[in-house]
């Protein structure tokens, strides 16, 4: 009884050690997320896995550019925006009220150029 007990607590230590050997080998290391532009964003929650970020760009903002992870955003109010890219490229937008969308891992920056302030949630994945 003691051998087969033996046995079985080796064999859970040797199995527990191959889990998290092959995970460490399969699976990227977490990177430190960029610090938001100031005081465009503001981090409502974050641990291991997500960043929970209040957005908001007044009419006539412009926040720099930077990099967000691959993200969920819900727009809480309707908002008229120019999204730039690193390489130059802008593109108009008109965001809706209510509206969620998955982005991809991007770098970019923003203008409100409406009436309206942009005022989002984003669940940024880590």
């Amino acid at each position: 009884m003691k051998s087969q007990f033996l046995s079985f607590i080796v064999g859970l230590i040797v199995g527990m050690g191959a889990i998290i050997s092959f995970n460490m080998l399969i699976k990227p290391k977490k990177q430190s997320l960029e610090i938001l532009p100031f005081p465009y964003y503001r981090v409502l929650f974050e641990d291991d896995n997500v960043r929970i970020i209040d957005h908001k760009l007044n009419p006539g903002e412009t926040e720099p550019m930077h990099y967000h992870p691959p993200m969920y955003v819900y727009f809480l109010e309707n908002a008229d925006v120019v999204v730039s890219g690193p390489d130059g490229e802008k593109n108009s937008e008109s965001l809706k009220k209510w509206q969620g969308s998955v982005f991809p891992a991007l770098t970019h920056s923003i203008q409100n150029v409406g009436k309206t302030s942009l005022h989002s949630i984003l669940i940024e994945l880590k």
